[in-house]
C-alpha cells in the first residue's frame, strides 16, 4: 500500500493564492493524500475557498482557529495530521506535479526520516516545471541544509518528513519570523536521516506583503526570540554541532537587529529584548569551543560595547 501524506496548509489572508495553491496539490501525480487547510483566523475569504474545494475533494480537511499565528496553524496540522509522512506547503506556494511523488520514492527507497527538494523563488502563479523521468537521491548533513547553497534548513516546506518524527517537535508559539528554521534545527537534533532529491519541486511565490518582505516591525523581531528558546532546548543537547550554531545564529541576530532596527520607533524594543536574551546567553557562548575565537570575540566585543560598559 502507498504510505499517505499529510499535506499541511495554513491559511491566513491569502483568498487570492489559495486556490492556486490548493490545484497544485490536488493535481500531484501521487494521489494518496490527506490535505489539512487551517484556517488562523483570516478576514479575508479564505475560508470560503477551503471549503469550495472541500466540497469537491473529501481528501480536503478545513480546521479553523482563531488568530494564533503560523506556527499555531502548522501545530495544528500536526495533531490533526493521520498520514504516515507530513508535508508543509504556504498556502501561496505552489507545487511541482511530481513533487509528493519523488519525495515518497525517496523516502521509500532510502528510509530517510525527511526527504528535501531544491525550490525555486518565482513570481510567476503559474510556472510550469519540466517533467522529471530521471532523478536521484544524496545523503545530506547539518552543514548542506544550513550553510551552504541556499539553505534549505532555514525553511519547513519542501520537505517530506515522517510522521511520528515530525511529531515530537512543535513550531513556537508567538514567534513570526525564524520560526521553521527552528523547528528543522530541532528534528536534526533527533539524529533522523536526511536525504535530497537533485530536482526543484517546490515554488516559492513572492509577493508583496509577506512576512519576509515586510517592513521593519516588532513581529520581524522575534527571530531573536525563536534562538533564545532554541538556545535554551539545546542547552544540554548531546549534538555539540548543532548547540554551537545555535549560539552562533543567536548572536549574530542580536547584533544585526540591533543595528538593522536602530534610529527605528522599534530601536527601545529592540535594545531591551536583545539585551536581555544576550546577557543570558553570553557565558555559554564565549564558553562555546565549537564556534572559533574570532567570531566569538568580535560578537562579544559589538555587545560589550553596547551593553557591558
Amino acid at each position: 500500500m502507498q504510505p499517505k501524506v499529510s499535506v499541511i496548509i495554513p491559511v491566513y489572508n491569502i483568498e487570492n493564492y489559495l486556490a492556486n495553491s490548493l490545484e497544485s496539490v490536488l493535481n500531484q501525480s501521487y494521489q494518496q493524500l490527506e490535505i489539512i487547510c487551517v484556517n488562523d483566523g483570516s478576514k479575508d475569504g479564505s475560508a470560503q475557498v477551503m471549503s469550495d474545494f472541500a466540497e469537491k475533494d473529501s481528501r480536503i480537511v478545513c480546521v479553523h482557529q482563531e488568530n494564533a499565528g503560523v506556527s499555531a496553524a502548522r501545530n495544528k496540522g500536526l495533531e490533526t495530521a493521520t498520514g504516515d509522512y507530513v508535508f508543509f506547503l504556504d498556502g501561496d506556494d505552489y507545487l511541482h506535479p511530481q513533487a509528493i511523488e519523488i519525495l515518497v520514492e525517496g523516502a521509500v527507497k532510502t528510509g530517510a526520516q525527511m526527504v528535501c527538494s531544491d525550490y525555486k523563488v518565482t513570481e510567476n502563479l503559474s510556472e510550469k516545471g519540466e517533467d522529471y523521468s530521471r532523478y536521484d537521491f544524496a545523503p545530506t548533513d547539518f552543514d548542506t541544509l544550513f550553510k551552504k547553497g541556499n539553505k534549505l534548513g532555514k525553511c519547513c516546506f519542501a520537505k517530506l518528513i515522517k510522521a511520528d518524527v515530525a511529531k515530537k517537535v512543535r513550531f513556537f508559539d508567538g514567534v513570526a519570523m525564524g520560526e521553521d528554521g527552528c523547528y528543522i534545527v530541532l528534528l536534526l537534533n533527533e539524529n533522523i536521516s536526511v536525504y535530497t532529491a537533485d530536482k526543484p519541486l517546490y515554488y516559492y511565490y513572492v509577493r508583496q506583503g509577506s512576512a519576509t518582505k515586510s517592513v521593519l516591525n516588532e513581529k520581524k523581531l522575534t527571530i531573536v526570540n525563536a534562538y533564545d528558546r532554541l538556545c535554551d532546548i539545546l542547552s544540554d543537547s548531546g549534538n555539540a554541532h548543532i548547540k554551537a550554531f545555535a549560539l552562533r545564529a543567536l548572536f549574530y541576530q542580536l547584533n544585526h537587529k540591533l543595528r538593522l532596527y536602530k534610529g527605528t520607533e522599534f530601536e527601545a524594543l529592540a535594545e531591551k529584548t536583545c539585551k536581555q536574551i544576550g546577557k543570558k546567553h553570553l557565558k555559554a557562548f564565549m564558553q562555546e569551543k565549537n564556534i572559533s575565537l574570532k567570531v566569538r570575540l568580535m560578537h562579544f566585543l559589538r555587545f560589550k560595547l553596547r551593553f557591558l560598559k
